[in-house]
């Protein structure tokens, strides 16, 4: 007789809550058919049908201990159990488990696959253990998650025994186990192991899609982009399976992954013909594509056609523009995506992607903006975001903001720490990242290699004032300490050739450099660079050409070191064979990210402008398409060194309009333009605009272009006081301060200002008496100003100190070689050619009028003595070679670079050369470059004064013609006027009777009647009342004209 179970007691309401009609009861509750087939297959269909909850939910309440009791087999449990399961009630599931009479494969497994879709996968391997024990082994199903939890954890041990029980099983032959094993090979980096699992899918099961993408998504892991396009196409070719979607996704990755822009088009095809391309996650994976391959145009085309955006869509197209340097665009498709209808909601990787575009252009309004979604979305205590609000902080300036945001993260990883780190070595806050780095240590957190290259930059930086640092090796030492044996890392190896090429010690950088067993592309540009800003471009230029050699390739900042290395050479020609090499290097990879070609621009424009052709510099500048602060301070100090103030002027002008803020070099080259064309007022309206206008306070350089500017125009007065004031008001530190002191000095040797140029001297040599460019100054300037004795004085204590005087030298390149001159040179191979082609310009040029000035040559010794040695300066010899070089008939510019200023006689020797020869000369001094063209240079003869006293002349035409008519006297001709007058002048055949001569030649203090001169004359007359002067609403350079000029009351104009 049957007995009725407890359990009835406790169904019973529910069971008198169903309808009554019992064809609807599930008859599985019916306590009185304890065992029967009927209640299992009731139970299963009603599992199947998802009714299980909804139905017996009285039941799935019960306590496990009466659960128990209920008499079913086990078929019934096991349902239940995966019941319990798949709603994620891994308590219970786990404790009728337990409770479970009896247990077969199907329960195990059951129980081991809930923990692994779970993730916890060491339970899983513990169940797995206990099965063991109990002498069952995994199904199919449990080994397939098993596997996966093996591929997860990267547990080999446990993934070879797997595969063994598989095979014993007689499951290896199964799709879904194979599938497995090959991603679980694959996962533990056993790739050879995965294709062997591959390679025994018999000729039967060629069919098996997941066998197929699981292998193409194994090569494509590890890199292998040849050997995945090839079992793509064996998949295509065998003509049994076609490719299905998450085929196409791991070939689209691949494409990505591998650059391989023309493949990924083809795969794109093939989509579009198999009709897949409106499944959205296929869309996601084409834009992550295009994107990655620098094609936005094709990326945004497919993000606007898509028509279901999920969040994945978003993400793809916001990481794209960021990848691809568009942050303001990124930025704004967020905003959309916010506005975007239904709303789609950011996501973790939404905020990380959108928080790097806006560290890429400093928005600190809208990364607070985005701080607050975060806020809102319940993610600021996510780590990585976290990590993200540090650096854009960081890089918006706002270090104290990326402190607040660091200090309220309960849980910082190593990355945490070091974007902290980086914040304050990136903002120059070296004190503070040395505090950090030592409270890092102190937290337990161990520094990785970046944390060791951050710190290795701060302790290198200029601003660090941590002397025990400077010395470069105690931080190797450190970081040698605090790595394991042999884990001084590629990263830090360059970190360190970097600090010690910043310390001038470039043998110990190199050392470092040899002895590394692996390079990658920072060590050969960290190299590169070393030998670039230690004055040894031709060595830069040969690591270079040894990465070549080597088939590495070449990355945008390589490219950018060697043009700073053509800068530094001043050779023009090197300078454009590279330009065309990276022509060629971008051509071929058909795409640059906008911040590589950027930083190129900004290098070529540099490098030309140092290289003496400003009109390739500008050609360059005005062809970019993006310009950064930057480029235009590139181009304004190139305008600067070629003397065009007020093309530099001018351009600024333009750049703040634009709405670029200028940076401190801005100003440092607005200053030298402002020096170098005598511009006073504008450079002291410059340098006042710094701090009151952009915050900018002026460093030790901007003080020293202001002593230059003053002392250039003869302000010696106003340079003394601000020499002065950088001891006592500003607080200059004592090595600033004797940089003013130099700068002074040449201003009073330039203006023959004796009394002040000895305190110049006398305050630099208290405190460095063997600093021999103050000794050869101040003998210079005994030596102009006739006190031989003197002179001779400072150049025997030279010589007891053991100073040496830096001997001037120029070259120039010729045939593929640099040819190198000093005064007096015989030892060239042209020596015969160049004295013998000197001689003839020597004799013409007299029979001109032409006298050498000699008043330049700084030695007691007879007048023609002096014609000899200022005869053969090494420039004259370089530029005379030259013209040898190129033939009379050539019209090739000759370019000329000296270590030393040019002297007065020099500059108007290449003067009379340019005009006599039709030759253009380009001469780069140690200040400036020179461009030499029909008799006139472009510093408008402003660059240094006349060795005579000051004043204005008047001169009648008589006063320039030689004695007895015989022709213009051109020496007298050249000491007053610009060489386009003189040649003008020379044109004009003399007649041979005398006639009246009333016509009076006006010219300005050093011999020079320019427009801008002209103008400054009229001014000071004015001032003096001489002269009407013009109208204030007219521009004393800009607007008033030639015959506004000539329209003024001038006394004497005619005699």
């Amino acid at each position: 007789m049957a007995t009725v179970s407890p359990v009835a007691i406790s169904v019973a309401p529910a069971i008198h809550q169903l309808p009554n009609d019992h064809s609807r009861r599930p008859p599985f509750l019916n306590p009185i058919l304890p065992n029967c087939k009927q209640n299992v297959a009731n139970l299963q269909r009603l599992c199947s049908q998802g009714r299980l909850q909804e139905i017996s939910k009285p039941l799935l309440q019960l306590r496990n201990d009466k659960l128990s009791n209920i008499p079913l087999n086990i078929f019934a449990y096991n349902k239940l159990l995966s019941s319990y399961t798949k709603q994620g009630r891994l308590e219970d599931a786990q404790q009728l488990f337990d409770n479970m009479p009896n247990r077969d494969e199907v329960s195990w497994s059951t129980i081991i696959a809930a923990y692994t879709r779970s993730g916890n996968f060491w339970k899983s391997f513990n169940l797995l253990e206990i099965m063991a024990e109990e002498g069952l082994r995994p199904n199919e199903f449990a080994l397939g998650s098993l596997l996966k939890a093996s591929s997860s954890m990267r547990e080999i041990f446990v993934g070879r025994q797997l595969h063994g029980w598989s095979i014993r099983a007689g499951f290896g032959l199964e799709a879904g186990v194979r599938t497995s094993l090959i991603t679980m090979y694959s996962n533990c980096g056993l790739l050879s192991d995965a294709r062997r699992v591959f390679d025994e899918v018999p000729i039967s099961s060629l069919d098996d899609v997941p066998s197929w993408n699981s292998i193409i998504a194994a090569y494509g892991l590890h890199r292998c982009w040849i050997e995945t396009f090839r079992l793509f196409g064996d998949m295509i070719s065998t003509g049994l399976v076609a490719p299905t979607e998450p085929t196409y996704t791991s070939m689209v990755n691949a494409c990505s992954s591998a650059g391989a822009g023309k493949y990924g088009e083809i795969i794109h095809g093939r989509i579009i013909k198999d009709g897949l391309l409106d499944v959205t996650n296929m869309g996601n994976s084409l834009i992550t594509f295009y994107g990655k391959c620098g094609n936005l145009e094709d990326a945004n085309k497919l993000f606007n056609k898509t028509y279901r955006k999920n969040v994945v869509s978003w993400n793809a197209i916001i990481a794209a523009n960021e990848q691809n340097d568009e942050y303001e665009i990124a930025i704004g498709l967020f905003c959309r995506m916010l506005r975007f209808g239904p709303p789609v909601k950011p996501n973790r990787i939404t905020f990380l992607s959108v928080l790097s575009a806006v560290s890429g252009v400093s928005a600190l309004k809208h990364g607070r903006e985005i701080h607050a979604h975060i806020i809102r979305s319940g993610l600021e205590l996510d780590t990585s975001i976290a990590n993200s609000l540090i650096t854009m902080y960081s890089k918006c300036k706002e270090v104290s903001k990326a402190r607040i945001v660091f200090e309220r993260l309960p849980f910082k990883d190593v990355v945490t720490w070091n974007s902290m780190l980086s914040g304050y070595e990136k903002n120059e806050q070296q004190e503070y990242c040395f505090e950090l780095f030592r409270k890092m240590q102190l937290s337990g957190c161990e520094p990785d290699a970046y944390s060791f290259t951050v710190i290795l930059g701060a302790a290198s930086s200029d601003s660090s004032g941590f002397e025990y640092f400077r010395g470069g090796g105690e931080i190797h030492g450190y970081v040698l300490r605090r790595t394991a044996p042999g884990g001084l890392g590629v990263s830090i190896s360059n970190a360190i050739i970097t600090m010690y090429a910043k310390f001038n010690r470039v043998a110990d950088a190199e050392k470092i450099f040899k002895g590394l067993k692996k390079k990658d592309s920072y060590s050969w540009n960290a190299m590169m660079d070393g030998y670039s800003v230690n004055d040894q471009p031709e060595d830069a230029i040969m690591i270079f050409l040894d990465v070549q050699k080597e088939g590495l390739p070449s990355d945008h900042l390589a490219f950018s070191i060697l043009l700073t290395a053509c800068g530094r050479l001043v050779s023009l020609r090197l300078g454009m064979q590279f330009h065309a090499i990276i022509i060629k290097h971008f051509h071929h990879r058909n795409y640059a990210s906008r911040n590589s070609l950027l930083s190129i621009n900004n290098a070529l424009v540099s490098m030309y402008s140092k290289c003496g052709s400003i009109h390739n510099s500008a050609k360059v500048f005005l062809s970019m398409g993006r310009r950064d602060v930057f480029s235009w301070t590139a181009m304004i100090t190139g305008y600067s060194h070629h003397g065009m103030a007020y093309e530099s002027l001018q351009l600024f002008e333009r750049m703040k309009r634009d709405g670029l803020e200028p940076n401190l070099v801005t100003f440092l080259g607005l200053l030298t333009a402002c020096a170098h064309g005598g511009l006073v007022k504008e450079g002291t309206h410059y340098f006042s605009s710094m701090s009151k206008d952009y915050g900018l306070n002026p460093n030790t350089e901007h003080y020293a272009s202001m002593v230059d500017l003053f002392g250039r125009s003869g302000q010696l007065e106003c340079a003394t006081k601000l020499v002065e004031a950088g001891a006592t008001r500003f607080k200059f530190n004592h090595g600033d301060t004797l940089n003013l002191w130099r700068v002074l000095l040449g201003a009073c040797h330039a203006h023959k200002q004796l009394d002040l140029g000895v305190h110049a001297a006398t305050k630099i040599l208290e405190s460095e008496p063997e600093d021999e460019t103050t000794h050869v100054l101040l003998s210079n300037l005994y030596a102009s100003s006739g006190m031989w004795e003197d002179a001779m004085r400072v150049r025997k204590l030279m010589r007891d100190k053991g100073l040496k005087k830096e001997v001037g030298c120029s070259w120039i390149e010729a045939g593929n070689r640099r040819h190198v001159f000093v005064a007096g040179d015989i030892s060239h191979p042209w020596r015969k050619e160049i004295y013998e082609k000197l001689e003839v310009l020597d004799s013409r040029f007299r029979r001109m009028g032409y006298v050498p000035m000699t008043e330049y040559v700084l030695h007691d010794v007879d007048e023609m003595q002096k014609e000899v040695i200022i005869g053969c300066h090494s420039e004259k010899l370089a530029v005379s070679f030259g013209l040898l070089q190129s033939g009379s008939g050539s019209r090739d510019t000759i370019r000329v670079i000296k270590n030393l200023r040019v002297c007065g006689d020099c500059h108007n020797w290449m003067k009379i050369t340019s005009e006599m020869e039709g030759r253009c000369i380009v001469l780069r001094d140690s200040r400036r470059f020179h461009f030499f063209k029909d008799g006139s240079c472009s510093c408008g003869d402003y660059w240094a004064p006349s060795p005579k006293p000051p004043n204005c002349v008047w001169s009648a035409v008589a006063d320039f013609i030689l004695p007895q008519s015989l022709g213009w006297n051109f020496q007298r001709l050249s000491q007053v006027f610009p060489m386009e007058v003189v040649g003008h002048v020379s044109r004009i055949a003399l007649s041979q009777s005398r006639a009246p001569d009333r016509l009076v030649w006006h010219f300005e203090k050093n011999g020079v009647y320019s427009v801008r001169f002209g103008y400054n004359l009229l001014r000071v007359l004015s001032l003096s009342g001489k002269v009407t002067r013009p109208s204030s609403s007219q521009s004393v350079i800009s607007k008033v004209g030639w015959k506004a000029v000539w329209g003024l009351d001038i006394a004497r104009k005619i005699a």
